[in-house]
């Protein structure tokens, strides 16, 4: 009666803890689900932020160009105006990082100021003094503007930090969950396989059997009874068949046949026009969603968008050009003259950035946002390098500056 007691106790225990570590492996899991989605809807706000205040400062730019609709733009300067404090209130809600809650602090007050020089341009132009509006706009607004997407980006860099490290606890909760359950499995087992072993000799003693029925007791485990023979037949043994665990997530490897066929019809390519149908191999290629050809616009000193795979014209138009000297990947393989790695996280894509250089420097970049984590791969990094050195001799080299969400000018081989 005791022994039955003591096999209950453990059962219980047992059935207790895994039904606890079972639980706390659930909100693990929903943790996880929760900090995953704020985490992708705080960086997809932010991002729109940053196209906001773009927008934005393009508007008040328009509203002191000469020939341009002063009360359509300026209208189009409020509406951005408000959405842009909408957005940056929504993030303050999402935000729990401290640095993240500085930094989109710091970008309210920019975004503050950004509303008072507004004001007074406009008052200056409401007087017909366009100069003095057009000085405004063209300074502090540039700047102001500039700062506040530059504190929208810290704040998302900061809070995909903080998330991500709620992840990696979340994560290391349920392992630690996973091994306290299999402990406590095993534990019991070894436990109750005793008593079960003590009552089965016990009740053999009370059978009065001896050393033969021993022996004929144990036969089912370790033999076959033959109806035919009074003899017993050892069982023949089963050995278990080793598994051999198969290589797993191999670095991926493009088509070195397509990476060829590519780059002889880029060598021949005598048509702009045929230029997308080979940005579109080249995505396939390195399995990128999108991809941007970027030209080198001396004049302005920055990089314009010149064509591109996976995006409209829109959204070309959205990008618009970056200086040569922005803190972005894609800035950053022109200067350095060297290919620029995003590491994509938790499942985001990442991206490569690499140089397209001519014997008078760079004339651009060829941008990529690939999925699965091919940026990582060398034999991606080194087939996006062999297409960038292709695309680099298709461009003009000169001094003209090319124009954007055009197709760049061919220069005929041969």
């Amino acid at each position: 009666m005791a022994r039955r007691w003591v096999r209950l106790v453990i059962v219980l225990v047992t059935l207790t803890t895994l039904g606890y570590t079972a639980n706390r492996i659930r909100l693990a899991e929903l943790e996880l689900h929760d900090e995953h989605n704020v985490e992708r809807v705080f960086t997809d706000l932010s991002w729109a932020l940053t196209l906001t205040l773009t927008d934005l400062r393009a508007a008040e730019q328009a509203y002191v160009a000469a020939g341009q609709d002063r009360v359509y733009w300026t209208t189009k300067v409020r509406g951005h105006l408000a959405t842009v404090g909408d957005g940056l209130e929504n993030l303050r809600r999402l935000a729990i990082d401290p640095a993240s809650v500085d930094a989109l602090g710091e970008a309210g007050a920019a975004v503050v100021d950004l509303r008072a020089m507004d004001e007074r341009a406009r008052e200056h132009a409401n007087a017909e003094q366009p100069l003095l509006a057009s000085d405004l706009i063209f300074t502090d607004g540039l700047e102001l503007a500039a700062r506040a997407a530059a504190h929208v980006e810290l704040a998302r860099a900061a809070e995909r930090n903080t998330r991500n490290e709620a992840m990696r606890i979340a994560r290391a909760t349920q392992t630690t969950m996973l091994a306290a359950s299999g402990a406590v499995g095993l534990l019991a087992v070894l436990l109750l396989a005793p008593m079960a072993r003590e009552k089965s000799a016990a009740a053999f003693t009370a059978r009065g059997g001896d050393r033969t029925a021993a022996v004929a007791d144990d036969a089912p485990s370790s033999y076959d009874m033959d109806d035919d023979a009074p003899a017993r037949k050892r069982k023949t043994p089963t050995v278990a068949t080793p598994i051999v665990a198969s290589q797993v997530n191999a670095e991926p490897k493009p088509d070195l046949r397509a990476a060829a066929e590519l780059c002889t019809d880029l060598c021949v390519l005598a048509d702009g026009q045929q230029l997308p149908a080979l940005l579109a191999r080249t995505a396939g290629l390195i399995n990128a969603s999108g991809l941007i050809v970027w030209v080198l616009d001396r004049s302005t000193r920055s990089l314009r968008p010149a064509i591109g795979h996976g995006y409209d014209a829109a959204a070309l138009a959205r990008i618009g050009a970056i200086p040569d000297d922005s803190n972005n990947a894609t800035a950053a393989a022109y200067r350095n003259l060297a290919m620029q790695i995003v590491t994509g996280a938790n499942g985001a894509s990442g991206a490569l950035a690499a140089p397209l250089r001519s014997p008078h420097g760079c004339v651009g970049v060829l941008s990529a946002e690939l999925r699965d984590g091919w940026e990582a791969s060398v034999a991606v990094q080194a087939s996006a390098v062999i297409v960038a050195a292709q695309l680099a001799t298709l461009l003009p080299s000169g001094d003209a500056p090319a124009e954007a969400h055009a197709a760049p000018p061919v220069r005929a081989h041969g």
